[in-house]
């Protein structure tokens, strides 16, 4: 947030951040809402698509804490990573594939974030 004049004032970068995280929360609910709140393959892939755009909005916004980004982070990871081990018909080689790639990500973003 800057100041100008006494009032507070959004950036952009906070106004889009917001917009996402509501924008997450919302896809969260309407999987819920779809396909009930569970481990069904239907409802993880909105839950997936909510924590990404929630994760996007918490990175784009400045002033979060760090150790909520990590949280989420880690959340979303979690997800993906029970979301591949799902999938009946995934062969294992290329689960194993998916989650180097989920993990070597998820701590490529960590290391950023607390290097700041």
């Amino acid at each position: 947030m800057m100041m100008k004049q006494g009032g507070m004032l959004l950036s952009g970068r906070t106004i889009l951040g917001l917009c996402l995280v509501v924008i997450g929360f919302l896809t969260l609910g309407y999987g819920g809402g779809e396909f009930g709140f569970g481990l069904s393959l239907g409802f993880q892939s909105f839950l997936i698509g909510g924590l990404i755009c929630i994760l996007v909005g918490l990175l784009v916004m400045p002033g979060v804490a760090v150790a909520l980004k990590l949280v989420v982070l880690v959340l979303t990871a979690i997800s993906i990573l029970l979301y591949i081990h799902s999938m009946p018909d995934l062969e294992f080689l290329l689960q194993l594939i998916s989650d180097v790639a989920v993990i070597g990500f998820t701590a490529f973003l960590a290391v950023l974030l607390l290097r700041k």
